[in-house]
């Protein structure tokens, strides 16, 4: 393996490090060139993995690709229940919580996550554009996870501020973000709050339980009992984890459909196609677009000897377009019979969300296409894609459409 960072280029550009790649502004572009590397290639931050095959397999195998290892340098003050654990901890959290983000119980959030959706659709549908990020894609999945909880919708903004503080942090810490004392001293102040509020709320579920799934964790015994400790972690890994990925998700793909006037009077025409384009979208954006992990042992990955200690970051953004695997694999496609795609992760880590993140998506994109069926990116406006935390999204997509377009029947 050649110790020296590789070099690939793009048009004009030449990529020494993953974050050097033109994903603000041809996010596509960036990914064909990160797989034409090579694999294992090696950047300036971790070997990158990039094929369906060898990504599948590493995270298939905790045991010799930590995560945990990963968050050891996450300073949180909460274990983040069950992310920052590796089996058998991870198995045993993963047994309590699996039941409780299954199909069966996130079912039922249905009716009001739609009326939800359909509330913020029609606030902005009158106003003839909105930025989308802002308006729908920031507040929706904070609505969703405090009626997961059972929380009133009034703390809605509160939980994103404390979020953001949160995320601003970490970024911080890891050199992609510069705070001024003052700024990191704020921060600091907002994510004690959100702590502070979720114990407070631990204790008053305690006290008073309600049909909701904080309250059925919390009346667990026995083996099972969760710890005040290890509910606020599980509490903040859904804020921190669950938000930020589906409104990461659900700009990308907006962005993807306004530029797309075919898929996107599809999506108007047929409802029915809406969960298929749910998972084409995230096949081709990933929110996480590469899951780090640590070697626990000496390795080998094409043919390369990896020592034990070294990052690898499995990337789903060039797993999820392997030719052996997709036909056509960088066209939006509704209409593929399969799409075994990595954007929820795979093995015993993936995401505990899925399906509350896929309901979310799939309220979103069939409330939109019914209420604004035509819409396009306001010209003139930045929708550039930025790379922080190993999250991508927008951070503004400006959308223009007609204040008032024609009915579309009801999904």
């Amino acid at each position: 393996m050649n110790e020296s960072a590789p070099t690939t280029t793009v048009g004009h550009d030449t990529v020494h490090h993953v974050r050097d790649l033109p994903v603000a502004e041809r996010r596509d572009d960036a990914w064909q060139a990160l797989a034409a590397l090579g694999e294992p290639a090696p950047t300036a931050d971790g070997l990158a993995l990039t094929s369906f095959a060898v990504v599948k397999a590493v995270l298939k195998a905790p045991d010799r690709f930590s995560l945990a290892k990963v968050f050891e340098a996450v300073e949180t003050g909460y274990p983040l229940i069950p992310l920052a654990f590796d089996p058998p901890e991870q198995t045993h959290y993963r047994r309590i919580l699996q039941p409780l983000f299954s199909p069966r119980r996130i079912r039922p959030l249905t009716d009001a996550l739609r009326a939800q959706a359909v509330d913020l659709i029609e606030a902005v549908k009158a106003r003839g554009g909105c930025d989308f990020v802002a308006d729908i894609a920031v507040p929706f999945p904070a609505q969703a996870l405090l009626t997961l909880l059972d929380i009133p919708l009034a703390d809605r903004d509160r939980l994103i501020a404390w979020k953001d503080a949160a995320l601003q942090l970490t970024a911080n810490a890891a050199g992609e973000l510069v705070l001024t004392d003052e700024e990191r001293a704020a921060r600091v102040d907002l994510t004690m709050a959100m702590a502070g509020y979720l114990a407070e709320l631990i204790q008053a579920r305690r006290a008073r339980p309600g049909d909701d799934m904080l309250s059925e964790i919390l009346a667990l015994d026995g083996e099972d009992r969760f710890s005040d400790e290890e509910a606020i972690g599980l509490c903040l890994m859904l804020v921190l984890a669950g938000l930020e990925t589906v409104t990461d998700a659900l700009g990308l793909a907006m962005e993807r459909l306004a530029t797309d006037p075919a898929r996107r009077r599809e999506l108007a025409d047929d409802p029915s196609l809406v969960p298929a384009a749910v998972e084409e979208l995230l096949r081709l954006d990933p929110p996480a677009p590469f899951l780090p992990r640590i070697t626990t042992e000496d390795v080998e990955i094409g043919g390369c000897p990896i020592p034990a200690g070294t990052l690898v970051n499995a990337h789903l953004t060039t797993a999820n377009r392997d030719e052996s695997c997709w036909p056509h694999p960088h066209t939006t496609d509704f209409h593929r019979p399969e799409n075994p795609h990595t954007s929820f992760g795979v093995g015993v880590h993936r995401c505990l969300g899925t399906h509350l993140a896929r309901l979310e998506m799939q309220l979103i994109l069939e409330e939109w296409h019914r209420h604004i069926p035509d819409y396009a990116i306001a010209e003139g406006t930045p929708h550039r894609a930025r790379l922080i935390r190993a999250n991508i999204g927008l951070e503004s997509l400006h959308l223009t459409f007609d204040p008032s377009p024609p009915p579309h029947p009801a999904v």
